[in-house]
Formats: C-alpha cells, structure tokens, sequence
C-alpha cells in the first residue's frame, strides 16, 4: 500500500545581507526574530537572488528591493502615511503640492516637505532656500506632501498587528516628553482599513499635545528596539495580506516579563 504524503511548505525568510551578515539593524532583527521562531533564513545580497523565492516567503530588505519584489507579486506598495480616518489626529493642516510649488511659493514658508513617491529624500522643514538642495533635479518635478511646521520635542513609533498593539517605542527628542495613551488607543481603533501590519509615529509637542506623525506600513519599517519575534510576526502578517497567502507568523510569542 502506497501512502501519499502531503507536501510541507518550509517557513522561510529572505534577509537582505551584506559580506555574509544582515546589512543593517532591520534586517538583523528581523532574522534573529524569524530563526526563533523556527523559519529558514536565507541571506541574499541583490534581487536577482530572489528567483527561487516563493510567494509566502518574507522578503526583508532595503525599500527598493522589497517594493520590487510586492510589485512582482502584484501587490499594491501605495504610500499610506496619512490614512482618512486618522486626520482628526494630525493636529496640523496637510496638503498636496509638487516641489516646484514649493519653491516658488515662498510666502509658505517655513512648513513641512516630504515627497509623496518613495524616499526621493527625507521629510523637512523648508525655511530658506537652501533647504530645498537636493529635492530634486533640474527640470524634474514630482508631487509632495506638505504640512504646517510643528514643534514636536519627542516622537514615538506604535506598532500595530492585526489590530493590536504590540509595544510603543521612543525614537526621537526628549525620552521623558511621553505620549498620551488615550490618543494613541482612540487613533488606532478609528484606523478602520488598518493594514495587518503597520506603525503609527505620535509626536508630543512643546505644549503638551500628542498628535500623529504619520503612519508606516508594515512591509518595510524599522523596529526601533522591538522585540525580533514581535518585529517578524508583523512583517509577515503585512506581507501575508498583500500577497494573499495565509501568515505563517499568526500565532501568539511569549512576551519577557508578560
């Protein structure tokens, strides 16, 4: 009698790598996270080395490769820095302009620039004309998200799986300048089209307020000190939804000192 044996998929975790070892802090606690919990990390160094990938195995990396590799599974890498339902709690008017705008709209200034697409460069405040170096080359011109300059003197990054929220984590200015829990847990149960996994920055400001910086999405984000399982089961339960494959992470971890 021949017995038919079901095929086991192996739990598996490209880690972007650099010389033999994780490029960068991400990426190293990311694989410390999903070798405890029993996956085969695999290290790779360009995306040509992800041929052998399957769909549900976690791509972790620099945004680019990443991107590509969702891309390439047909899921949707759309910025979601400042979801509808969570407008109440910017504190802070928002809006949508492109970088030449900016930079001839001088009476504007000073105020808040970040690019729209990606990580052309890194949100600032522009407050002179000099600020605008490298915001983009001659003749190029790309939509950006501007915002009214806040004087926030300690940021915090909350981070969400399916829902719940996992541990919150200074990352910016005055560690003692802490955040108003009640506005983080009625900023996150208003977030209806949450994804599976994200973080939310909340910044406090110089009087007092808590307000919400932005929002990450949880295919790409830095762990800011989170603990390694928790920082990979929230990687794969975003990748898991974006590339619709079950999530291999969706059991609880044993927190220390929980």
């Amino acid at each position: 009698m021949v017995q038919q044996c079901e095929m086991i998929h192996v739990m598996k975790a490209y880690i972007q790598s650099g010389n033999g070892m994780p490029r960068g802090m991400s990426q190293y606690t990311a694989w410390l996270g999903f070798s405890n919990m029993g996956f085969e990390t695999v290290l790779f160094e360009t995306a040509d080395d992800l041929d052998a990938c399957d769909r549900e195995d976690v791509v972790v990396g620099g945004l680019g490769v990443v991107r590509a590799r969702l891309r390439a599974l047909g899921a949707d890498t759309s910025e979601i820095d400042y979801p509808e339902e969570l407008r109440p709690f910017l504190g802070r008017r928002l809006w949508k302009t492109t970088i030449d705008h900016v930079n001839t709209e001088v009476g504007t200034w000073p105020l808040f620039v970040k690019p729209v697409e990606g990580k052309r460069f890194t949100g600032c405040v522009v407050a002179s004309t000099k600020d605008l170096i490298g915001k983009g080359c001659c003749g190029e011109d790309f939509p950006v998200i501007c915002s009214e300059v806040v004087d926030f003197v300690s940021e915090y990054r909350c981070f969400v799986r399916y829902g719940e929220i996992l541990d919150v984590r200074h990352y910016r200015g005055d560690w003692s300048k802490a955040p108003s829990r009640e506005v983080i847990e009625q900023a996150i149960a208003a977030y209806a089209s949450a994804p599976a996994g994200y973080a939310a920055d909340f910044g406090v400001t110089s009087d007092g307020r808590t307000m919400l910086v932005e929002v990450n999405d949880g295919y790409s984000l830095g762990p800011y000190g989170l603990w390694p399982e928790l920082y990979a089961q929230l990687l794969s339960a975003r990748w898991a939804q974006m590339v619709g494959t079950n999530d291999s992470c969706d059991f609880g971890v044993p927190v220390p000192g929980m």
